[in-house]
């Protein structure tokens, strides 16, 4: 292992996902060596769970999850008030317990630097590289640094909307009756705007309930949000034994293109701060692993940000149309009609649903979203004057 105030040639910030994963792949790229991790708390991967569709990984992508995986299922299932709709394809989880253990086990022993307990204070240039500066009067040094502690809820600004959840891991005391995930349960009452329960049984007796709302304003009644999940596990004819663990979260969804800040070039963003996360969904391990690639197959640090640039750029056109999808979703309909437009949406073949998750539609996918009869709960009138950038 290299001596602590030797420079690194890729420094990254942020021991989330984004992170985590592309230290893993500079690890398997084998210039794990080069790398110092810095995560402000005390393990990687927080209290967080991450999922993905099969068809969300090229071969590539599947081959650098496959040492995080922790649960996968052969099918999963949505329900909406009138219908329940079983997809043919796989869907994996796994937790910040092993993105931790995983990627803290590689970085070192490919010879690099995990340090925990180390907030940023500050980044500043340095000869040849950038300096950051810890909490306890550290400074690391690096080639190319990689910003990647995600973002903070924007404010309610008529840019953005929220998808924002509690989840409960219960153990039951007897079998639950949920056997593969349910990653849209739109029975439930909407309130708050378009909400559904997500359901991942890890076991028959041990399964993640999360009680999800797409939201106008960041607020979070954490307590109602439990309430919740405490009914529709009950109403499922399940007992709770006791909850192992809760899960928190409020993400900001955009609904125009995010301004154009002062370019920084000795600090290449990625994860949710480099707006590498799916706008309408909120998934961001599709585009995680895709940046982590990236970043492993560039000609060295100097590299890095031209990779992540065009990344960036093959995903404009994607992006944009799903913003717009949000502005129909947030913008034109009533709350507690949006989930229409979802129940709508998996009307359409798996592949067009698949590419979809995957950020890869095609045009003929956009026509075929778009096209037909509007969702009940649209107001064409408001929807006619949906554009890019509007409040």
């Amino acid at each position: 292992m290299k001596a602590e105030n030797q420079p690194a040639d890729v420094l990254i910030l942020g021991g989330g996902l984004a992170g985590g994963l592309t230290a893993l792949a500079l690890c398997e790229a084998g210039r794990g060596a080069g790398v110092t991790l810095i995560e402000r708390d005390g393990r990687l991967g927080g209290n967080h769970t991450w999922s993905f569709h099969d068809t969300d990984l090229d071969a590539e992508q599947a081959r650098l999850v496959s040492a995080l995986l922790a649960h996968h299922w052969p099918r999963h299932e949505v329900r909406f008030p009138d219908r329940t709709r079983t997809i043919e394809a796989g869907y994996g989880t796994f937790t910040g317990e092993e993105l931790h253990r995983v990627v803290t086990e590689r970085v070192r022993a490919a010879g690099g630097q995990v340090l925990l307990d180390a907030s940023v204070v500050g980044i500043e240039a340095a000869v040849g590289g950038t300096s950051v500066r810890l909490a306890d009067g550290r400074a690391v040094h690096g080639t190319v640094v990689i910003d990647a502690r995600g973002s903070d809820p924007a404010p309610p600004d008529g840019r953005v909307a929220y998808q924002k959840f509690v989840g409960l891991e219960l153990q039951l005391r007897s079998d639950g009756p949920w056997t593969v995930p349910v990653v849209m349960d739109a029975t439930v009452p909407q309130v708050g705007g378009y909400r559904f329960v997500y359901v991942l049984p890890f076991t028959p007796r041990r399964v993640l309930v999360e009680d999800t709302v797409y939201g106008d304003t960041p607020a979070l009644d954490i307590a109602d949000c439990e309430s919740r999940v405490w009914t529709y596990v009950q109403n499922g004819g399940a007992a709770i034994e006791s909850v192992v663990r809760r899960e928190i979260g409020v993400l900001p969804l955009p609904l125009a293109s995010p301004p154009v800040g002062p370019a920084d070039s000795g600090v290449v963003a990625i994860g949710y701060r480099g707006g590498f996360f799916h706008p309408v969904t909120g998934y961001s391990l599709p585009l995680a692993a895709r940046v982590a690639i990236a970043i492993a197959k560039a000609p060295g640090p100097a590299g890095v940000a031209e990779a992540v640039a065009d990344t960036a750029r093959s995903l404009r056109g994607q992006q944009r149309f799903q913003r717009f999808l949000n502005r129909l979703l947030f913008q034109a309909m009533a709350p507690t009609a949006r989930w229409h437009a979802l129940d709508r949406f998996y009307r359409l073949p798996d592949a067009t649903i698949a590419r979809f998750y995957a950020s890869r539609n095609t045009a003929w996918d956009r026509v075929r979203v778009l096209a037909g009869r509007p969702p009940r709960g649209v107001s064409l009138g408001r929807m006619l004057r949906l554009r890019e950038g509007a409040a």
